[in-house]
């Protein structure tokens, strides 16, 4: 005779609540062999308590509980492990977002933190610098940067594709020297290591550049400072770079950029 366990019983040996056992039965998963018609009390035999482990396994391996149903009545071992692997084709995809929420966070985090001091004193140095392959958005003229990002609406799915590349702005030579304000002829996005120039891609020379690091959107000093530079080494900016160093998410105007400029 099969013995019979109740489902008190059956919680113990397996962990399930009460509650979750009454459930699967309700929902047609694991249904007890036998129901006692004048009690209502539900009893389970083995196999029922070995099949309620196998849901608990499947439970922790994401499946839903239709999707459950469906892996147990398979018609066949072959469709069982092809629902398996489907599965975890998803849990993969899962895993890749997941990991590439993380990533934001990191990236977030570590751009959340004030700058150090110091770090927008108008400090000009030179550094020199390799070439660096980009992808370049430019526009027709020369504008500040409300317009530019009207102008160029892809650019904003660019930066939340490609978050952790080099980015910045090439800003307008004639407008920095002689008019002393901000005007972008495009953006660009870092394409990795230098390789032959392509459509839509240019070359940011090697070379010796000027440099400083400020919140170039708050105020126009910087401007005159480096401007003032120029004029008394009698020098003509050949390109003029904003590269971003330190993204401020609750008040974009106190980004700070390193204006790169190549003489």
């Amino acid at each position: 005779m099969t013995r019979l366990y109740s489902i008190g019983d059956v919680h113990e040996m397996t962990g399930l609540s009460v509650s979750a056992l009454r459930y699967y039965a309700d929902m047609k998963v694991v249904c007890p062999a036998r129901i006692d018609r004048q009690t209502g009390y539900r009893y389970y035999d083995f196999d029922d308590i070995q099949r309620l482990k196998t849901v608990g396994y499947l439970k922790k391996a994401g499946f839903s509980l239709a999707e459950i149903t469906v892996v147990m009545e398979a018609a066949s071992e072959e469709e069982r492990r092809l629902l398996m692997s489907e599965r975890m084709e998803q849990t993969q995809k899962q895993m890749k977002r997941l990991k590439e929420r993380m990533s934001m966070m990191e990236w977030l985090t570590s751009q959340n933190p004030a700058p150090e001091a110091g770090h927008e004193s108008y400090r000009i140095h030179q550094k020199q610098m390799d070439s660096r392959r980009v992808w370049m958005t430019e526009t027709a003229k020369p504008c500040g940067v409300e317009d530019f990002y009207r102008q160029t609406g892809v650019l904003m799915a660019e930066e939340m594709a490609d978050f952790q590349k080099m980015r910045g702005y090439l800003l307008e030579e004639t407008a920095f020297m002689e008019g002393k304000k901000l005007a972008i002829e495009g953006s660009f996005i870092s394409g990795g290591d230098c390789v032959s120039v392509e459509k839509n891609q240019s070359i940011l020379p090697k070379g010796n550049y000027i440099c400083m690091t400020t919140a170039i959107f708050r105020e126009d000093k910087w401007i005159r400072a480096l401007s003032r530079y120029f004029a008394e080494k009698d020098m003509r900016p050949r390109i003029i770079l904003a590269v971003l160093k330190h993204k401020d998410f609750y008040n974009w105007r106190h980004s700070l950029y390193e204006v790169q400029i190549l003489v």
